[in-house]
């Protein structure tokens, strides 16, 4: 990849084809799942590569991660620990502190492992959560490679590159980007 006038040599792998895709189609979001697929099934020239709409089946899922009832106990018993927290300051009890912020660390992670963004419910297995975890794992493993030889270039991809259920390339139109891929 060459930024800047300065270029970083990367091993071929499907994380840095991942970024390649993405660069090579700048604006454009691509679903997750079909990063993965046009990464197993895809053509070896990426930058040529196109299809709007191409959609490969989910093979379903378990269900949400957590139902509605289990939800709203996780958010009743961090009401509680929240309570509790607030009755220990007033004590200067820093024992009871701590146990208090480990537990309300643990379910505040719980909920937002199972609540996405706008208080969408992930689903257990989902052919599409295993692809966001896996792409964005790839992409920012890459991106923390580049880093290591071409800082500048992991910076511009840091602030460029947004991952998620879609993944897009959203260059600063003030500063053109020309890439030789």
């Amino acid at each position: 990849m060459v930024f800047e006038g300065h270029t970083a040599r990367l091993r071929d792998a499907k994380r840095v084809r991942y970024l390649a895709r993405l660069l090579a189609n700048p604006g454009r979001e691509f679903h997750v799942v079909d990063l993965v697929g046009l990464e197993r099934g895809g053509p070896a020239n990426l930058s040529h590569v196109t299809e709007p709409g191409l959609r490969f089946r989910d093979a379903g899922d378990a269900g949400e991660l957590l139902d509605a009832r289990a939800k709203e106990a996780y958010r009743r018993r961090l009401a509680e620990v929240e309570d509790d927290l607030e009755q220990a300051r007033a004590l200067g009890d820093t024992s009871r502190m701590a146990q208090a912020k480990a537990e309300r660390d643990v379910l505040a992670r719980e909920l937002s492992r199972a609540v996405g963004l706008g208080g969408r419910d992930r689903r257990v297995g989902s052919a599409a959560e295993r692809a966001r975890a896996s792409v964005t794992r790839a992409v920012r493993h890459a991106m923390g490679r580049i880093r290591v030889h071409h800082p500048r270039l992991a910076a511009h991809l840091e602030l460029a590159i947004r991952t998620g259920t879609y993944c897009t390339y959203l260059p600063d139109p003030r500063v053109p980007t020309v890439w030789k891929l």
